[in-house]
């Protein structure tokens, strides 16, 4: 069964359904091939998406799509795929957390900048996890969201590359987390000193580029009264 048209049936499905069809997909997908964590390729190609997924026989592994719309199955946690992914960057996680959560006040499901353009945002793809390990939080790569719907009561997320990947996120808080990530690129920006770059750009479709851009001012002069920064 060729991998496009099981992604079509699970988006036509219940949203309590939807996810146990996505998980069966990789095993319904021949050419679906267990990987090693080969980061260098994976960045190259460029990260759209990293969701946790239960397979059966390995346990809790990662289910990366590259920029191109090539699906990969890694024998790795979410978690540990992340911090890999960090690393290969030399960022630090937990300060990236603190700081950028601090610039848009909040505490969990903070989008983490790893370069200018790769931002990772947070989002809930399982609603109970089957042990005290698994995960139930997965990214979505900021630049590669093309379009949100409403899907139940949760919503679907198209990619640039075409792929549709449904979260446990109404569309509205989703479109929340996605305007703190247009902030943090911006603050990223001008942190690396340089110049303007995502700040004029407007590559999301809920951007609303001048709206943000007053609000991203507003932010860093708040930062700045505060004697404070990033």
């Amino acid at each position: 069964m060729p991998g496009g048209s099981v992604l079509l049936f699970f988006l036509t499905l219940t949203p309590n359904t939807c996810l146990d069809i996505i998980f069966l997909k990789f095993r319904l997908r021949q050419n679906l091939e267990v990987l090693p964590l080969n980061l260098e390729a994976f960045l190259r190609l460029g990260i759209a998406a990293l969701l946790p997924v239960y397979e059966e026989g390995q346990g809790n592994v990662t289910y990366l799509i590259t920029s191109d719309g090539e699906e990969h199955l890694i024998p790795k946690t979410v978690k540990t795929v992340l911090k890999r992914i960090a690393s290969a960057y030399g960022a630090d996680l937990s300060a990236l957390r603190k700081n950028y959560g601090k610039a848009v006040n909040r505490k969990n499901y903070v989008p983490i900048p790893l370069s200018s353009s790769l931002i990772l945002i947070p989002v809930k793809f399982r609603e109970r996890p089957l042990s005290e390990n698994d995960g139930t939080v997965g990214y979505l790569s900021y630049y590669e969201i093309q379009e949100v719907s409403e899907e139940g009561q949760g919503s679907r997320v198209k990619l640039s590359c075409g792929r549709e990947i449904k979260v446990l996120l109404a569309k509205a808080t989703l479109i929340e987390y996605m305007k703190d990530a247009r902030l943090i690129a911006g603050l990223y920006e001008e942190k690396q000193k340089g110049g303007p770059g995502r700040i004029g750009e407007d590559r999301s479709p809920y951007g609303e580029r001048e709206l943000l851009r007053e609000e991203l001012l507003k932010l860093l002069l708040q930062i700045l009264a505060k004697g404070g920064g990033i």
